[in-house]
């Protein structure tokens, strides 16, 4: 019983809330067998965790450049479009 309280004590990185919605969407795309919904989701939440955990330091290590940010934006979105676009052509 011990374990159990221990678990109130963990601080997780990234909001349970954030990690819901993930889950739930992932789950909700796979029920209906929407591959391209799961890895689209995959690359959003990747890129957005990424941004939501490293972003002090990357826009440090940028010295505040908003082009930095941007470009970071951009690749990411495009990232994600164009798996999607591939994946239309898969089937």
């Amino acid at each position: 019983m011990e374990s159990i309280y221990n678990l109130g004590f963990i601080n997780l990185a990234i909001p349970a809330w954030q990690m819901a919605i993930y889950i739930a969407l992932v789950s909700f795309f796979m029920f209906v067998h929407e591959t391209r919904g799961c890895l689209v989701t995959t690359y959003l939440f990747g890129l957005y965790w990424g941004y939501y955990l490293y972003g002090r330091d990357f826009l440090a290590a940028a010295n505040g450049y908003p082009g930095v940010v941007t470009a970071y934006i951009t690749f990411g979105l495009l990232l994600a479009g164009f798996s999607l676009l591939a994946l239309f052509y898969e089937k």
